[in-house]
């Protein structure tokens, strides 16, 4: 085994490892609502939060265990964790065929970076990643990536999805204030994300709060 490889597969433990301390974490936030004492249920949330806190750092800054392979990812290999843990801490309000649908509509930017998100499971369901240039596809997708190629026709995109249970996502400044729910940017060699909350309860979605914690800026 390469150091490469052992240094993957160390990253790959401590993945895991978080996911499991996450999952358990929640359940004691599921226990402390199930507590009719105000108090008690205070004093859990205020010993448990923090971890889950570090928790979605982990995830968010690790990604999962496909992205490991790079010691300096790229932009857009950076930008797929966050697509995938954008899908994992949004909620629907239904999910058609157990599937997720993920659609990038232009000019595909990831390569073959999203192939790590192919099949991945976000809330139990698979996702599938679909390429479009066609803007009636839109409504059949879950999750649509508006890519800078296709930004000019933004406008036209947030209207026709308007009120439909479809998270919309950008790389492209301005894209927020603009209609987008969650859009991207780089900075210091850092991924960082705005969040417009009004759209996305326009489109009956929930955005974790623990997400939102991590946004440079939030629109309500």
């Amino acid at each position: 085994m390469t150091f490469l490889q052992k240094k993957t597969h160390l990253l790959n433990q401590l993945i895991t490892r978080v996911t499991v301390i996450r999952n358990w974490v929640r359940g004691k936030q599921e226990t402390a609502i199930c507590y009719g004492n105000r108090r008690i249920r205070k004093r859990l949330f205020i010993r448990f939060y923090p971890i889950l806190s570090l928790c979605l750092f982990f995830s968010l800054f690790l990604g999962y265990s496909s992205l490991t392979l790079a010691e300096q990812p790229s932009e857009y290999r950076l930008k797929v964790a966050f697509l995938y843990n954008f899908s994992a801490y949004t909620e629907w309000p239904s999910l058609p065929n157990q599937v997720l649908n993920l659609c990038i509509y232009g000019e595909d930017p990831f390569g073959e970076n999203l192939q790590h998100l192919q099949h991945k499971k976000a809330h139990e369901h698979e996702i599938v990643v679909r390429h479009t240039r066609n803007t009636e596809d839109l409504p059949g997708c879950q999750i649509v990536f508006i890519t800078r190629s296709s930004i000019d026709n933004l406008s036209n995109i947030i209207k026709q999805l308007d009120e439909m249970p479809i998270l919309t996502i950008a790389d492209t400044p301005g894209a927020s204030q603009q209609g987008v729910i969650l859009n991207m940017a780089m900075k210091e060699g850092k991924v960082t994300f705005e969040a417009n909350v009004t759209i996305a309860k326009r489109n009956r979605l929930k955005l974790s709060s623990q997400l939102l914690r991590f946004a440079t800026e939030v629109y309500q």
